[in-house]
């Protein structure tokens, strides 16, 4: 187990004045199989009060309310993390599942909103002509992901500033080039087409080669019939994912969005 300690700070300067505004974050890591939080906390500049609670996906969502003027927002986050190691890291210790299993009418049926197209993720004929350009295994579920994960990082080059929040995927898929929100979005529409539960995570990275600071990032679990959800990273495709700090999922980004706010 390794332990993580990080910071993420947030600053919004505005063009003028708000004369008030209210914030919803999702900037807090939650407990799971592969990570214990030892602790966390939301602080807000200007100061009030962070009220707390859990979205339909188990998400901690810190909210709060800033009555007065201001020019500025900074939010700031803290976590300690102890990180386990992930499953995919010991192939003897994964199952998988044939490919027929994903026509399991329960197994569909749980994981129906993760199988079908949302606000960022789409599976229209941009995205069906790459994905029928893509040789990928048929003869396991797993097998199938591990590959999806390693075409995507070869055939979308990671650019910075070649897209935005915004972005469709059909773009991405046009021009080849994208950041991790991107390459996750793609990921997951090709996985849906195909059958297979597949949901977004946003949260931080710390790659231990590199001496910069650990660094916001997105990837993807998907569900494995019979095995569960399995992380699968097209940015950073490798099967050692013991450095990742899951803070939220949902169906796309716009799920698991750092900071939604009104401003008026």
């Amino acid at each position: 187990m390794s332990r993580f300690r990080a910071s993420h700070r947030t600053e919004i300067v505005y063009a003028g004045e708000a004369r008030e505004s209210v914030n919803h974050v999702r900037l807090l890591p939650s407990e799971s199989q592969l990570q214990t939080v030892v602790d966390a906390e939301v602080q807000v500049w200007p100061e009030t009060a962070v009220h707390e609670f859990r979205d339909s996906f188990g998400n901690r969502v810190s909210w709060f309310h800033v009555p007065e003027g201001h020019r500025r927002l900074v939010i700031e986050a803290t976590a300690t993390v102890d990180l386990r190691p992930s499953v995919r890291e010991s192939a003897g210790e994964i199952g998988t599942a044939a490919m027929s299993d994903l026509e399991d009418p329960a197994y569909r049926d749980e994981f129906a909103e993760f199988l079908h197209d949302s606000a960022h993720v789409r599976s229209n004929g941009p995205i069906a002509s790459f994905a029928d350009e893509l040789v990928l295994p048929e003869d396991g579920v797993r097998e199938w992901l591990t590959e999806l994960e390693a075409q995507i990082s070869t055939e979308i080059v990671y650019t910075t500033g070649a897209t935005g929040v915004e972005t469709p995927i059909e773009r991405v898929v046009q021009i080849r080039r994208g950041v991790c929100q991107d390459m996750a979005h793609l990921f997951i529409a090709i996985a849906r087409r195909r059958g297979i539960a597949t949901r977004y995570v946003s949260g931080w990275l710390h790659l231990s080669d590199r001496f910069a600071p650990a660094e916001s990032h997105a990837w993807v679990q998907a569900n494995i019939p019979g095995v569960g959800w399995l992380q699968f990273d097209p940015t950073h495709p490798e099967p050692r994912l013991n450095h990742y700090i899951r803070v939220a999922c949902g169906r796309d980004y716009a799920d698991a969005a750092p900071v939604q706010g009104s401003y008026l």
